[in-house]
């Protein structure tokens, strides 16, 4: 979730296996959405909550007994609304719950709640479901200065122009300060000096990483679960 906020890779792009410039691959299922939200939601992350949440409810029609996932999409996401400060969105998202199972207590109880905040709030009943504002989704707080994270994101996307005498200055060498590297030296490029970015070239193969890939993915789908 990270590398989508610093690369400002769109959701639905992710879900389709669009990743910037790189080969497109076999995209997300409805369920493989939901499990990211939920992690996001389990690490009180509700500005990604919502946007995976609402990526797997837009896929779920497509796939089949999808009625059971849609219950815990519907109640994770009004939660994580409620938490942004969408009263209403809640609300609306927690009603929407409670037509498809009408049987859900503890969606009932909510609807109750957030009516009551309205109310709290100032917000009259007969306008508890008209003039629904636009969605407020504000990223996290990661504890970084916005000047910090803007500079450090706009380095990752390569946007922070290099002067020519400072472009002169730069150089690629052979790291061999190990006694391992002196047998298999790395090759660095020194992007810029202020601050240091370097690129590491050719540290491991194309068939390690799938190896990696494939030793990986089974850990990520427990981790899911």
């Amino acid at each position: 979730m990270r590398l989508q906020d610093t690369y400002r890779l769109d959701t639905a792009d992710i879900a389709n296996g669009k990743i910037l410039t790189a080969k497109q691959t076999e995209g997300f299922t409805a369920n493989d959405c939901y499990n990211i939200g939920r992690h996001a939601y389990t690490a009180e992350d509700y500005y990604h909550t919502i946007l995976w949440m609402e990526e797997a409810k837009k896929r779920l029609p497509k796939e089949s007994d999808s009625q059971p996932l849609l219950e815990e999409i519907l109640e994770y996401l009004a939660f994580a609304l409620y938490k942004q400060g969408n009263l209403k969105r809640a609300l609306q998202t927690t009603e929407e719950l409670t037509k498809l199972n009408p049987q859900h207590a503890r969606a009932r109880n909510n609807v109750k709640w957030y009516q009551d905040l309205l109310v709290k709030d100032g917000v009259k009943p007969s306008d508890h479901r008209r003039n629904i504002p636009p969605l407020d989704n504000q990223r996290p707080d990661d504890g970084m200065k916005d000047s910090e994270r803007t500079i450090y994101e706009a380095l990752c996307r390569n946007e922070v122009p290099v002067s020519v005498k400072a472009t002169s200055k730069l150089y690629c060498y052979y790291k061999m300060d190990r006694p391992f590297l002196r047998l298999a030296p790395f090759k660095v490029e020194i992007v810029r000096f202020n601050p240091l970015a370097v690129l590491f070239i050719g540290v491991i193969s194309d068939e390690e990483v799938e190896r990696i890939q494939l030793i990986a993915t089974p850990k990520v789908r427990i981790h899911f679960l």
